[in-house]
């Protein structure tokens, strides 16, 4: 490293060198270009004091084994989520052993960032190392940044020492009231084996064998307390006359603000009320915002609940976790007790609602229902089959709303656009059962997050991706939910805490940046250890204005493009026109999703196992038949629309027909030369499916499966080593369905269908 040396004295004790040593103090001033000539410093230390920007917790356990350090007690200035980057067992179980050694101290800030970078560092030989400048222990300060350090080395005790010591304390007394795994190390010595000890921590970092988390147990059951309403609920909906409870009454129906049903008195049937006296109803009835007015019983129907309770146990839970979330329900009117907590169920909903920015959902199969819940009401199925009629509105609804990007779109894939388009609601029809699915599906041999993918929407910022999304939401949730989770307010704590909640509604996340959504770690093994015995979890669905992400991460997600441009601005022309005509679509009733859930309520399609999206496109091929209408060419009908009209594929042909991508011959190979930048290779060779043994290089692209690659693109290879951009390409090739070399056992067609992917 560079740097520059000198010794110092001190003009308050120029006589008097036993305040800071024999001698003068020591000082230099270096350059540190790389992290390992920084870590040098530290190594053989017996301890070390800091105050520094970190990410990974890694680091700590290398730098007190590989570097020697006796101990570490390190304030972490920057990390709101430090906890959750611990992402393996072996490195919580490191942790969990060096801080029991009194080797350890991690220190979580409690408010603002500390920005500052100080080191005191003692050393065997009793001298210490005052550092302070730049350098940090992240990853992105060494990738990105040069870094400049102060060292001063002086002996242990003295007064410079101790006057550093003292910096160093008060950011500990005003920064932090946290330490890193307090929770967990207290948890780990009340258990009663190895086996239970080693449960905990493996749970602690997300990957245990725990049954439930201690949020989750309390969750597990409320949803069966919510279950046992939505039974009575279902009964009262059914057959108002043959209910326990009477259902809400008004006295004029035709002026009241919510539609109630009301059950017929029995002729010479007396009441038992006093008259003029009038009884509190349990029940209401209440209609929906997506009652369509084209039937006579109710499209979605919603019931007001307000003197439902739901009790959950704290008994064998953890008690600073029982006290948290009770606290806030008592806010609401929760009772808590000794061993319980007993909460309205509005209480109980809008506590969901805020932790997870997602409603209660609950499918119940024995009562086909799926109950949404909305503060102090349930949102149920549809209560009767839908007519012709009924289905047609709906459909022309969705046909409207994705018609849009022909009416007021930009794009040159106009029909794969809408197809894509189209995908997505029947993935979001879909999403809300995927813990049914999960159980089917569930076996040893069987990798639950290859079938069960998130959904990836990619485009422009300008491409409605967005506000696909959130009518897709509005659909879902009987227009309760109009709007995803901003991604800023996402990270890996957030996507952790949503499976501890029991709700099956998709979280939605909005603009999510491709790096982003490569260190939510969970994501990659978000269905790995589901159970029949854990809570639902809810699918993941992700926009974004980013390419696509790593293979590890592509291999989890079904990708949708919208390769399209609306008008975004108002000086735009046909911005009035494009609203005028999306509004008009948001306003509409349209209960479809009603109508899925019922059908998929009444057919139970799961319990074949062999498929996931595929049965809501068959329930949707038949809505049009019941319908009488005919389906619109860009209807994914028979595969998913992301195989059918590869978006990747539509790239390198565009490239190749424009003359912007060259071939040239290698042994068993071809090599494809673009005429653009680096960076936009790359996404045209994350875009070949991995049969072709792709490889970038600067930019160019490998390809080790010349053959196979030109039967996808359209040609022959002998036109693409020739000029291809001058070559009429063969029609488009039909997609084929691939075999997963990892699930060898299992029909290619099978794994198509549930991988939805080309």
């Amino acid at each position: 490293m560079d740097e520059l040396t000198a010794n110092i004295s001190f003009d308050r004790f120029a006589d008097m060198p036993e305040f800071y040593g024999s001698g003068a103090a020591k000082y230099r001033l270096a350059m540190v270009k790389s992290r390992d000539d920084f870590l040098e410093l530290f190594e053989g230390a017996d301890h070390v004091d800091a105050v520094t920007y970190a990410e990974t917790p890694e680091l700590m356990v290398q730098m007190l084994t590989e570097y020697g350090i006796g101990s570490l007690d390190v304030l972490i200035g920057n990390a709101d989520d430090y906890a959750d980057q611990v992402n393996e067992v072996a490195t919580a179980r490191s942790l969990v052993q060096l801080r029991q050694d009194d080797r350890l101290v991690v220190r979580l800030k409690n408010r603002k960032t500390v920005h500052s970078k100080i080191y005191r560092i003692v050393m065997p030989d009793d001298t210490v190392k005052l550092v302070q400048g730049s350098a940090n222990l992240s990853r992105n300060s060494w990738e990105y940044h040069t870094n400049q350090i102060s060292v001063m080395t002086t002996e242990l005790g003295t007064e410079l020492d101790e006057s550093f010591e003292r910096f160093i304390d008060q950011y500990r007394e005003g920064y932090s009231s946290q330490t890193l795994l307090e929770g967990l190390v207290e948890a780990l010595e009340d258990a009663d084996s190895p086996e239970e000890r080693e449960n905990r921590i493996e749970y602690w970092v997300g990957a245990g064998d725990l049954d439930v988390s201690d949020t989750a147990a309390l969750n597990q059951d409320a949803v069966e307390d919510l279950k046992a309403v939505a039974d009575h609920v279902t009964a009262v909906v059914d057959d108002p006359d043959e209910a326990d409870e009477t259902v809400a009454f008004v006295e004029d129906p035709d002026t009241a603000d919510r539609t109630v049903v009301e059950p017929e008195e029995t002729e010479g049937e007396e009441s038992d009320e006093p008259a003029g006296e009038e009884t509190e109803p349990d029940v209401g009835l209440v209609e929906s915002e997506h009652e369509t007015g084209l039937t006579d019983t109710l499209d979605r129907p919603r019931v007001r609940t307000p003197d439902e309770r739901i009790r959950m146990g704290t008994s064998k839970v953890d008690k600073d976790t029982a006290d948290e979330f009770g606290a806030s329900l008592r806010d609401r009117g929760a009772t808590i007790e000794d061993h319980s907590i007993t909460a309205p169920l509005s209480a109980y909903n809008t506590q969901v609602k805020e932790s997870t920015a997602i409603p209660t959902m609950t499918v119940l199969p024995d009562a086909e229902q799926v109950v949404i819940g909305e503060q102090d009401e349930m949102i149920l199925v549809a209560t009767e089959e839908p007519t012709p009629a009924v289905l047609d509105h709906c459909l022309e609804t969705i046909e409207d709303y994705i018609e849009t990007v022909e009416n007021h779109g930009h794009t040159q894939s106009e029909t794969a656009v809408m197809a894509q388009m189209y995908e997505a609601f029947l993935y979001g029809f879909w999403a809300p059962f995927a813990n049914q699915y999960a159980e089917a599906m569930s076996s040893p041999s069987r990798t639950l997050d290859n079938v069960l993918q998130h959904l990836y929407i990619e485009g422009k910022s300008d491409a409605g991706k967005d506000k696909l999304t959130e009518y897709i939401l509005r659909l879902v949730s009987d227009n309760t939910v109009i709007s995803g989770v901003d991604a800023d307010d996402v990270g890996v704590k957030e996507i952790r805490g949503i499976r501890e909640w029991n709700t099956s509604f998709p979280y939605a996340i909005i603009d999510a940046e491709k790096e982003k959504i490569q260190r939510w770690s969970p994501i990659r093994n978000y269905w790995g250890d589901w159970t029949p015995t854990s809570v639902d979890q809810p699918c993941l669905i992700f926009t974004t204005n980013d390419a696509l992400p790593k293979s590890e991460f592509r291999n989890r997600m079904k990708i949708l493009s919208m390769d399209v441009s609306f008008p975004s601005n108002p000086e735009d022309p046909g911005f009035r026109e494009a609203q005028e005509d999306l509004a008009d679509v948001l306003e509409r009733q349209n209960p479809i999703f009603s109508y899925v859930a019922r059908r998929m309520l009444t057919d139970k399609p799961w319990t074949d196992g062999n498929g996931t999206i595929e049965d809501v496109r068959g329930i949707v091929r038949e809505f049009y038949k019941e319908a009488g209408r005919e389906q619109p060419e860009y209807f994914p009908a028979d595969e998913p629309a992301e195989k059918t009209y590869d978006t990747g594929r539509l790239k390198w042909q565009r490239d190749i027909q424009g003359g912007r991508v060259t071939f040239e011959s290698e042994p068993d190979a071809i090599t494809a030369d673009f005429d653009r930048e680096e960076y936009e290779v790359y996404d045209y060779e994350k875009r070949l499916p991995k049969r072709f043994m792709s490889e970038k290089s600067s930019t160019s692209v490998y390809i080790g499966a010349p053959d196979e690659f030109a039967e996808w693109i359209g040609y022959s290879v002998e036109d693409l080593l020739g000029n291809p951009a001058e070559t009429e390409t063969r029609p488009e090739p039909q997609a084929e369905n691939e075999t997963d070399a990892s699930n060898a056992d299992e029909s290619s067609g099978f794994l198509s269908r549930l991988l939805g992917r080309s």
